[in-house]
């Protein structure tokens, strides 16, 4: 099977998309003099934005390759942006004008929906194998994987979190996560390829499909344990004293 790459508009889209954002938020961080932690983590969620994306432009080149691309984009990228706001800032999201977006982007069972489904969906073999016919399907697949990975993250964190309380948002976040880990354990454990279009393709580290899939399994595995620390972290910790919290 040939391989396809992302015409020049979809490769263009992501990195415009990355510049905006950085422009948008150093003029925000500038005017609210933002620790500059905060925007050297906000900055690098950008640049591996553009590192993933790149990495979505052939999925069929490895299933390894694309999974890790995803899963950055996801489960690394996210909380990297969302950690470059204050939690006051954060917490402004629910407030004001802003509930009008935020009365569905951070309700937590939208959130739930659209991160459990999305993950679901993507790696159902009938799913990914029709996204995989054609590289393009890649690009709008990584910006709603960033998406969702946005909304969840935005649940496990101080200020942008609508659950009340920590121990619940913990119980939510294991619950949003565990189909994910679930799928990497299928992977990880499969004796046959899942997805057919890999069958015919030679992978860039010349491992066979169905190592190949292994491998896959376990970088969906290793991405998905900062989302299932998190929530446990949340379980164990005290409710007083959360509004001072600078995360």
């Amino acid at each position: 099977m040939s391989h396809a790459a992302w015409p020049l508009a979809a490769a263009g889209g992501w990195i415009a998309l990355a510049l905006v954002a950085a422009g948008a938020y150093g003029w925000h961080a500038w005017r609210g003099s933002w620790a500059r932690w905060r925007v050297a983590v906000f900055g690098a969620g950008v640049a591996m934005t553009v590192v993933a994306a790149r990495g979505l432009d052939d999925p069929l080149a490895s299933m390894t390759g694309y999974t890790a691309a995803l899963m950055v984009l996801g489960q690394v990228v996210s909380p990297l942006l969302l950690l470059g706001f204050p939690a006051e800032v954060r917490a402004g999201w629910h407030r004001g004008r802003n509930r009008i977006w935020a009365g569905w982007l951070l309700d937590p069972w939208v959130a739930f929906a659209v991160f459990v489904l999305l993950t679901v969906g993507i790696n159902l073999p009938g799913v990914f194998e029709t996204a995989l016919a054609d590289a393009l399907f890649s690009a709008p697949i990584g910006l709603l994987v960033l998406v969702g990975g946005l909304l969840v993250w935005a649940q496990l964190l101080d200020g942008s979190r609508a659950i009340g309380r920590r121990w619940v948002a913990g119980i939510w976040g294991w619950f949003a996560g565990l189909p994910m880990m679930v799928i990497a354990a299928v992977w990880v454990w499969s004796g046959h390829v899942l997805y057919t279009p890999y069958l015919d393709v030679l992978c860039l580290w010349n491992l066979s499909p169905l190592d190949d899939q292994h491998y896959a399994g376990l970088v969906m595995f290793a991405a998905g344990l900062p989302l299932q620390l998190r929530a446990a972290w949340l379980l164990i910790m005290s409710d007083e004293g959360s509004g001072a919290s600078t995360v």
